[in-house]
């Protein structure tokens, strides 16, 4: 495949901010790239340094668990991109592009290394491909019919399980277990958790202490908490909280993303219709969710993420209006605070923010 790497003319106030060694990858779909920012972890800034341009369109990245590589799913060619960074600069450099089994919604790279797992909204599956050397090799050696509208697969932290949310009308999780040896998905039993009532579950990060998982449901604008037995992999429902204010329409909008932080004290969701980040404190003893309420961002909030090293900083993208906001954030507190709005490609639909020593 074709691929044109292009970098931006770097400034002698860019060329300042490489050493930072803080970048942030945003796949801007409508433009066929994926942007390189570096990040000034001491004012919060932004600055666009590069891009790397396919011939499809890039959505969710995944970073390898040894931090050498970035898989991509590039949708509208039915492709796995694997990439590889400088961590000097951060700029990107392709690698090889490989078959997918259709348009891939999320990407996950196993806590091994060994595999890169994928869900499929439109096709209803979930596939397993081999990532061999780094780099994901050849076409998927797994494919599974979930049922449509499956919008992302993770493993469990012990890595022994996966699971596999489904917004809209089916609403809920397929529960399998994983052999990350073989690179094999099995149902488990039960196989699926049902969501809450009208929920659509569509993302879910695991709580630091493995005990606890949090899925955002996009229908009920909701977070939902779950108890996960490592020992059997099921996960059991608790309570849900919603995302918004008190009085908001919930006709209105949708729920799309989810991240939890690293010390674990502090959960947030995108809010798209709403337009905000939803910010939460995580109970240490129960995992309940106390809401600490909103704060605004740039219009439909597809994707965000905190970003590694202190978590001192939240990068959030507007699919809606091809803009990127960068909070700062109060690590005792868990509040976002908005700093400013940087304009990026069109169509934004990826955040991935990585810190190199």
């Amino acid at each position: 495949m074709k691929l044109m790497i292009t970098f931006l003319v770097l400034t002698v106030s860019t060329m300042s901010h490489l050493h930072a060694g803080t970048y942030v990858y945003v796949s801007e779909s409508q433009d066929n790239t994926i942007g390189i920012f570096s990040l000034d972890e001491k004012k919060g800034e932004l600055s666009r340094i590069g891009e790397v341009e396919f011939e499809g369109t890039p959505g969710c990245l995944s970073l390898s668990s040894n931090q050498t590589r970035i898989y991509a799913s590039i949708r509208s060619k039915g492709e796995f991109a694997t990439l590889s960074f400088d961590p000097k600069t951060g700029l990107l450099t392709h690698l090889s592009s490989v078959p997918s089994a259709g348009s891939a919604a999320y990407i996950y790279a196993d806590r091994a290394g060994k595999w890169l797992l994928a869900a499929y909204y439109g096709e209803g599956l979930v596939t397993v491909s081999k990532i061999k050397g780094g780099e994901v090799a050849g076409q998927p050696v797994q494919r599974i019919v979930t049922g449509q509208k499956a919008h992302c697969v993770q493993t469990s932290p012990n890595n022994d399980f996966a699971f596999v949310p489904h917004a809209g009308e089916l609403n809920k999780v397929q529960q399998f277990r994983f052999d990350a040896e073989k690179g094999r998905l099995r149902f488990n039993d039960p196989t699926t958790l049902p969501g809450a009532e009208g929920a659509g579950p569509r993302h879910m990060q695991f709580h630091p202490n493995g005990k606890w998982a949090y899925l955002v449901n996009e229908q009920s604008k909701s977070v939902t908490h779950c108890l996960f037995n490592e020992k059997t992999g099921q996960l059991e429902k608790q309570k849900t909280v919603s995302t918004h204010p008190d009085g908001w329409d919930l006709s209105q909008g949708s729920c799309a993303d989810i991240e939890i932080s690293a010390d674990g004290e502090f959960l947030y969701a995108s809010n798209r219709g709403h337009d905000s980040i939803a910010q939460f404190k995580i109970d240490s003893t129960s995992g309940e969710l106390t809401p600490l309420g909103q704060v605004s961002t740039a219009k439909t909030p597809r994707s965000f993420n905190l970003i590694p090293g202190n978590e001192d900083y939240l990068v959030a993208a507007g699919q809606g209006s091809n803009t990127l906001v960068v909070y700062r954030r109060d690590a005792a507190t868990g509040i976002l605070t908005k700093l400013k709005t940087y304009e990026c490609g069109k169509s934004p639909a990826w955040v991935l923010g990585v810190q190199f020593p």
